[in-house]
């Protein structure tokens, strides 16, 4: 740490700060609105799968970019309305009229859909499932460079 860094720190080092890893600097401001107080559950799910995807981009291309935030946030609000459809479907079954039941289901099962479609336009899988020809050819002496 130069003279200058010290006197702009105010902290302890190696306590100060957040902890090694985290993804704070990784958020993009896209945000998907807040649910009602009885769906909080759905709220902290749709949050933790929104994590996990960031977390998925990050680790199969090193960065959250723009294009991959915003397909992030699409999914997430797919997977949202599937689950307020199940909640709602789930919630007032007996009201429901066989066709409105139906309604509900076609949802859900769109809304996944949708979700997926959203997901694969990440091209997470693209570096494990590389076309043979694409691929590194190995130049036949890897046992010389190793040593």
């Amino acid at each position: 740490m130069s003279e200058t860094d010290k006197r702009k720190f105010c902290g302890k080092p190696g306590r100060s700060g957040p902890p090694k890893g985290n993804a704070n600097a990784l958020r993009h401001g896209l945000k998907a609105g807040q649910l009602p107080a009885d769906a909080k559950y759905i709220e902290w799910r749709m949050n933790d799968f929104r994590r996990q995807l960031e977390a998925a981009v990050l680790d199969a291309k090193g960065c959250v970019s723009l294009p991959d935030a915003a397909y992030v946030q699409t999914a997430m609000r797919w997977e949202r309305h599937a689950a307020l459809a199940q909640r709602w479907l789930t919630k007032q079954h007996d009201e429901l009229k066989p066709e409105q039941r139906l309604m509900f289901s076609r949802e859900i099962a769109r809304a996944s859909a949708e979700r997926d479609k959203a997901i694969a336009a990440l091209a997470l899988d693209s570096k494990n499932n590389r076309l043979p020809w694409l691929m590194p050819i190995p130049n036949g002496d890897a046992e010389e460079t190793e040593q």
